[in-house]
């Protein structure tokens, strides 16, 4: 039998938001592929480094906010659960982004706001 442990009502949840997730990935991925072939090209490249920008900019905000206001809170030590999580929740970000994509090539993006 799979060491992998069964799904739960959480794990459903998870699994459906991801799903949602990764479609709207997907349509932004597709958007943004569609940007190539305009005169807006160069946004392909300003948008990840903007994105990548403050993503370093909040880690190293993070890091020193928490060396000057430390909770006195130590992580967790070890894993609550040593199941693997089950296969379902582990596609299901995968599977909206392709779906996603998929969708944006038949017109999903058109029905959308």
């Amino acid at each position: 039998m799979s060491d992998r442990r069964r799904m739960r009502i959480g794990d459903w949840l998870n699994g459906a938001a991801f799903l949602a997730i990764g479609v709207f990935l997907g349509l932004a991925a597709d958007g943004m592929a569609g940007l190539a072939g305009t005169a807006f090209w160069p946004m392909i490249i300003i948008i990840p480094v903007l994105f990548g920008g403050v993503f370093l900019f909040l880690l190293f905000f993070d890091r020193v906010v928490d060396r000057i206001f430390s909770s006195g809170i130590k992580p967790a030590s070890r894993p609550r659960t040593k199941d693997r999580k089950p296969l379902v929740l582990l596609l299901s970000l995968p599977t909206g982004i392709a779906i996603g994509m998929i969708g944006a090539q038949l017109g999903l993006g058109e029905l959308l706001p």
